[in-house]
């Protein structure tokens, strides 16, 4: 489970080393990313499925995001994570106790679930693209692309994303993990440019005094 906690504990991306970029994937791509930068804030609910091959096993869990400007608050797994650019603060409210480091001592990586603003810039140095499909379902058309990173030593086989051709806005994320642990991300609920606070993105202890406070910093 390295891939969920690297910085949840610590919303929006296996090829051939000499594949060719697909221009068609990354023109949409571009004008995804273009699009989901302009936002002020987003805020979406999604339901994470983990899919263990070897062990035979699913698990579903509901999780909550919202983003402002690099700054997120993530809800996912009993967890909240707060992270201002600035400092990282873990609340585990079944613990009653939240973790605080410095957002400099924290590798946040790239993955949506521990930083999900990267997921609008990561392809662009760390993966080769192809669009594989235009699906059709009841959400509309949709396109299919596949991600491939360019690190071969990646935990990722690939990453595959659905984003809706209609408005440009993520439906899914899958990544399939070399592991045998798949992780399926589906978009449940999508707001944005609404008002959220700076402080919406850090833990305030006032609101919370019998949590433990656990300051690594």
């Amino acid at each position: 489970m390295k891939f969920l906690f690297t910085a949840l504990i610590a919303i929006f991306l296996f090829a051939s080393s000499n594949a060719q970029q697909d221009p068609q994937a990354g023109a949409i791509l571009d004008k995804f990313a273009e699009k989901n930068r302009s936002f002020q804030t987003i805020k979406a609910s999604f339901q994470l499925t983990v899919i263990d091959l070897q062990q035979d096993t699913k698990e579903v869990f509901d999780g909550n995001i919202a983003l402002k400007e690099g700054m997120f608050k993530l809800e996912l797994m009993d967890n909240i994570t707060y992270y201002d650019k600035t400092t990282v603060w873990n609340y585990i409210p079944d613990a009653q106790e939240v973790n605080i480091n410095s957002a400099e001592d924290v590798d946040i990586g790239s993955s949506f679930l521990t930083n999900p603003a990267g997921l609008f810039t990561m392809y662009k140095e760390d993966f080769k693209y192809k669009l594989v499909d235009e699906q059709n379902n009841k959400n509309g058309i949709q396109y299919y692309i596949d991600l491939f990173p360019k690190n071969l030593n990646s935990e990722y086989s690939s990453i595959k994303l659905l984003i809706s051709k209609n408005d440009l806005l993520l439906q899914s994320v899958t990544y399939m993990g070399k592991d045998g642990i798949h992780y399926i991300i589906d978009i449940t609920r999508f707001e944005h440019d609404i008002v959220l606070e700076d402080s919406y993105f850090r833990f305030d202890p006032a609101k919370h005094p019998d949590v433990e406070v656990i300051d690594m910093r």
